[in-house]
């Protein structure tokens, strides 16, 4: 190629600024916005965030695991913008006549690396155009896409282009074509560059900084701590706070990139009622917070609030690292700044206020029968409501199905005399004060505590996660299948592989998400079974079940969450179904009965303890 004379540099120079000046600005907007957000960054165990980085970026590992074809045609365009990287600087260089390679590097690069990956790009970019413009996939909406189109648009022309200079690279007689195919690479390169804070492609920039940024703990809400004998400025300020969306969850709404995987795995979504968490909880934010509104929370849909079932799919799925969910937000400025409490909650706060259960029992027939916690046992054994006052009065032979392990394994345990409520309904539903007075009681029963089990997933999540945000805990909090495969892998108990069932596991979304739990459960079930299979929707993909996130307190609800799961359970012609969760095991009895065909029999619902005990060898 012939040099680049003064007035090309020029040219090239002032096309440089431009673009680097509108991107920097673009992007110092959005610094300035999200820098505005309350809390702070978390710079804590760095190498665990880089290797986020490195498995959710650089691999492209979500997106590959979740729709593998699309999912691999977006890795490849990506990658694609890896191996090129250095070969567009160079391409810059050459507009001063600075030539950072020789002829023969770059055909060597362009036949072994170059063109294989500008066809793979190319092949990438079209089949996504197609989805987006042809096919219309669902979830990502009706609303056209311009910069989509413009973007693959870009992209394929600069891989032809590639291809074209790297063919011609030494032939002379085509000087003029080679001039011309150089310019309008570099000019698109720098229009890509000026399109790119402008549409969500932006997430090509901010997503490694977001997926760095992440919490390392789900769900991420913030505590409330609130003290009724501070100041009433104090209290305010603190309210106040509540519509302002923190850093993190700031910049997790200019990362997005739109795909609508949160709103397919949404379960409130698939059950039929209106909630879209991609819309509700991310997009329709954008535009406030560029506008400068800061009490964005307030912009939320509330009644879509009401139905999200807290269970982080939507956060778990999300491919650029969004936690994405923010129903805590809306409850907690309804309940606590609005005042506004739904009618069908009222009863349950009223409850917990008065009784310290959801319940508003006096007694508990279930904690006469068991020992009490003096002090000298290894384990308080913590009931929670659902077990103590028989939400589902199946479940107490799942508590002595428990308690019978123990005992076999000589394991010393009895149940707290005062236990109340540990406030997660509460929680979940807005009415922080009612929480943090359950918490503060519960804090004082535990202070000579070392262990606790639990059956209940959404109980060890409070006590061993969010109580600790609020106070030094010096005790360890166990899932009840976290101590049945200890002793499994220990000896202490020995179980037979005598269940035929073709058996299947349901796993709780606190077990699997918020306490990254899959294999214990799953180690009980195979120790005795010798028929399992898994369910379409498993382990840290789990579908919820409908109960989180206090609803199942809302006895009537738009959607029909709990249906759903219930259905994929039928659809895997299981005869027994089990499960790691109260609340779980409650809903499968609900959903299964009405959707199993009349002529099968009923699918069985067990708790991991009950199919271990049944098949413990005494």
């Amino acid at each position: 190629m012939k040099p680049f004379i003064l007035v090309e540099q020029l040219i090239l120079a002032l096309l440089i600024i431009f673009a680097i000046s509108s991107f920097t600005f673009e992007i110092y907007k959005r610094y300035v916005i999200i820098m505005r957000g309350t809390g702070t960054f978390q710079f804590n165990k760095i190498h665990i965030r880089l290797k986020k980085v490195f498995l959710e970026f650089i691999l492209q590992k979500k997106v590959l695991s979740q729709r593998f074809f699309p999912g691999l045609m977006h890795a490849l365009v990506f990658w694609g913008f890896l191996f090129f990287g250095i070969i567009t600087i160079d391409h810059f260089l050459l507009g001063f006549n600075i030539h950072l390679f020789s002829n023969t590097s770059k055909m060597i690069y362009a036949k072994f690396l170059g063109i294989p990956w500008a066809v793979f790009v190319l092949v990438g970019i079209l089949s996504l155009a197609y989805r987006r413009f042809v096919t219309k996939p669902k979830y990502l909406g009706n609303k056209i896409s311009y910069t989509s189109g413009l973007v693959a648009v870009f992209i394929s022309t600069l891989m032809i282009t590639y291809i074209i200079d790297v063919s011609i690279i030494q032939r002379d007689y085509f000087a003029l074509t080679l001039k011309i195919n150089w310019w309008l690479h570099a000019v698109l390169i720098l229009a890509f560059l000026v399109l790119i804070p402008r549409s969500k492609h932006l997430h090509l920039v901010l997503s490694p900084i977001n997926i760095f940024f992440k919490p390392l703990n789900m769900p991420n809400h913030n505590p409330i701590p609130i003290d009724m004998e501070g100041d009433e400025e104090e209290l305010e300020n603190l309210l106040n706070d509540m519509s302002k969306l923190s850093k993190n969850q700031t910049l997790d709404i200019f990362s997005c990139v739109e795909c609508g995987r949160c709103t397919e795995v949404c379960p409130a979504h698939r059950g039929g009622g209106k909630l879209d968490p991609k819309n509700h909880f991310i997009l329709n934010l954008k535009d406030p917070l560029m506008n400068n509104i800061t009490d964005t929370v307030n912009k939320i849909d509330v009644d879509a609030g009401w139905e999200c079932t807290t269970c982080q799919a939507c956060s778990e799925v999300c491919p650029v690292g969004n936690e994405v969910e923010k129903s805590d937000e809306i409850r907690n400025i309804q309940v606590l700044v609005e005042g506004n409490v739904p009618q069908e909650y009222q009863k349950l706060f009223a409850n917990l206020q008065n009784t310290g259960n959801t319940e508003g029992a006096m007694s508990s027939e279930l904690s006469e029968q068991l020992p009490k916690f003096d002090g000298s046992q290894e384990y308080v054994l913590w009931l929670g409501c659902f077990a103590k006052y028989k939400l589902d009065p199946n479940f107490t032979a799942s508590v002595n199905s428990l308690t019978k392990i123990l005992d076999v394994a000589n394991k010393t345990y009895g149940i707290l005399k005062k236990e109340k409520c540990t406030g997660e309904p509460a929680n979940r539903l807005g009415d922080k004060l009612t929480y943090n007075m359950l918490m503060q009681e519960n804090l004082e029963e535990l202070k000579e505590v070392k262990k606790i089990i639990t059956m209940c997933p959404h109980c060890s999540v409070n006590l061993g996660v969010e109580y600790a945000k609020y106070s030094k805990i010096d005790y360890k909090v166990y899932h009840h299948t976290q101590i049945i495969e200890e002793l499994i892998k220990n000896k202490d108990i020995i179980v037979n592989k005598n269940n035929n069932d073709k058996i299947t596991f349901h796993d709780p979304c606190n077990l699997s998400r918020m306490m990254d739990e899959v294999q214990a459960p799953r180690t009980a079930i195979k120790s005795c079974s010798t028929n399992y299979t898994e369910l379409k929707e498993s382990g840290k993909n789990t579908l919820c079940c409908g109960a989180g996130g206090g609803l199942w307190w809302k006895k009537e609800t738009q959607g029909k969450t709990h249906l759903v799961r219930a259905q994929q359970v039928v659809d895997a012609d299981v005869d027994t179904v089990v499960t790691g969760c109260n609340f779980c095991f409650g809903m499968m009895n609900q959903g299964l009965g009405p959707l199993t065909p009349e002529n099968k029999a009923p699918i069985k619902v067990k708790d991991v303890a009950d199919i271990v005990a049944e098949n413990l060898q005494t």
